[in-house]
């Protein structure tokens, strides 16, 4: 019967090892001639015994030294008039360079009287077989030396480059994810400012007085109409269409009917003095006010 090496070693941690001759010794031999390094082998061994012993084979707690194991492959026990045969193949694989690598592998025998006896199989070798092919030519071969230098074109890592974008837009998403709301808040206070701006320049380049009277004329009507779509943008109401007194329904400030009046007076009477100057001052006060209103009303509502 089969028994592994390490139950082996429970069984008969407290019996001698003694090489005995009457037993008769295992077969183990190599199943080729050679081997290459790094490339398996097969070693077979086998036993005939009493069919009443206890039979244990190395298994990969043992030293193949040499070689090192990779498998094993047990066979069932035959039992005839002859006794009982037990066998094993080892797939081992070596790395050593040696020319002649040998191996003998032992048998462990338990008998009925609970003695241990270890008989080993004869010694049996393989020849490395090299795979480089050796020529006594090489030694004279002389090297031919090339130090010139061969121009390489640069070529563009497109997966180093695709990985790259793609972390980016993976941080990109998460910054939003996480950071979202604020940062729309911010986008939108940005261009928010950005309009009033835009059109406090417009406006008041609009504003300023000129030598040609026609031309001045003209920039005021501009202003007016530039005060009253900003107005409409902010109030979202159609301001462009209204007519003074609706102007003035809608917008609650006392200075506001005589700034409209005064400008009204300018641009369809050619009227210009220092209070149409005052007026479109009024209209740029009272369209800042209304800035600063809805930019507070915006900052409430998203927070």
């Amino acid at each position: 019967m089969i028994f592994f090496y390490a139950l082996y070693n429970v069984l008969c941690s407290f019996s001698t090892f003694a090489q005995v001759p009457s037993w008769t010794p295992p077969k183990g031999k190599f199943l080729s001639d050679s081997v290459k390094v790094g490339l398996p082998v097969k070693y077979a061994l086998s036993y005939r015994h009493k069919s009443t012993a206890d039979i244990f084979f190395p298994d990969s707690s043992y030293n193949f030294a040499p070689f090192e194991l990779v498998n094993r492959e047990y066979f069932p026990t035959v039992t005839d008039e002859n006794g009982s045969l037990d066998s094993v193949v080892y797939t081992l694989i070596s790395f050593e360079v040696a020319p002649r690598q040998e191996l003998s592998l032992p048998v462990y025998v338990r008998d009925v009287k609970k003695d241990c006896t270890r008989v080993f199989a004869p010694l049996d070798f393989v020849i490395l077989e090299s795979i480089i092919k050796t020529d006594s030519q090489i030694d004279s071969m002389s090297l031919k030396k090339d130090t010139h230098l061969i121009p390489i074109k640069q070529q563009i890592n497109f997966p180093l480059m695709f990985l790259i974008i793609l972390g980016m837009g993976v941080l990109v998403a998460l910054t939003f994810w996480i950071f979202g709301k604020p940062i729309r808040r911010q986008i939108r206070l940005f261009n928010f400012k950005r309009r009033y701006d835009d059109f406090q320049k417009l406006f008041q380049r609009l504003s300023r007085g000129t030598d040609d009277a026609q031309k001045r004329l003209e920039n005021i009507e501009k202003a007016v109409v530039l005060w009253k779509k900003y107005i409409e943008r902010i109030e979202n109401k159609p301001f462009t269409t209204f007519t003074t007194k609706e102007i003035l329904d809608n917008l609650k400030d006392n200075r506001l009917s005589d700034a409209l009046r005064e400008i009204d007076a300018t641009v369809y009477g050619g009227v210009y003095s220092n209070k149409t100057i005052a007026s479109l001052q009024i209209l740029q006060e009272l369209a800042e006010g209304l800035y600063l209103e809805q930019r507070e009303l915006m900052r409430a509502k998203e927070q």
